[in-house]
């Protein structure tokens, strides 16, 4: 058995006990208010599909100036917003301060 610092057992057992609690992973959420992925919409009406393709099925939309979180994942010029919905990525800007790519 290889022995485990005290201080290292307990911070690994707070983060798990905080992504248990609340959801949140604080390895991909930055503090102090910074938005670790989050975008503007810059289209007049933006389409949310169901996958990442115009012929996936449209599942909402968001409108002009609207913030969404997303995740890092790209496929096929299609931003991943989570929970099953994509819009295209040329319609999303970056919120300044934010961890994703254009």
């Amino acid at each position: 058995m290889i022995p485990v610092p005290r201080t290292l057992l307990l911070a690994a057992t707070g983060v798990l006990g905080l992504i248990a609690l609340t959801g949140v992973d604080p390895a991909t959420t930055s503090l102090g208010g910074a938005k670790p992925c989050t975008f503007h919409v810059t289209a007049d009406a933006l389409n949310v599909r169901s996958g990442p393709s115009v012929a996936e099925r449209r599942v909402g939309s968001l409108r002009y100036g609207e913030e969404v979180t997303a995740t890092p994942n790209l496929v096929g010029g299609f931003r991943d917003l989570g929970a099953g919905r994509w819009a295209a990525n040329e319609f999303l800007a970056p919120v300044p301060g934010s961890t994703c790519e254009p």
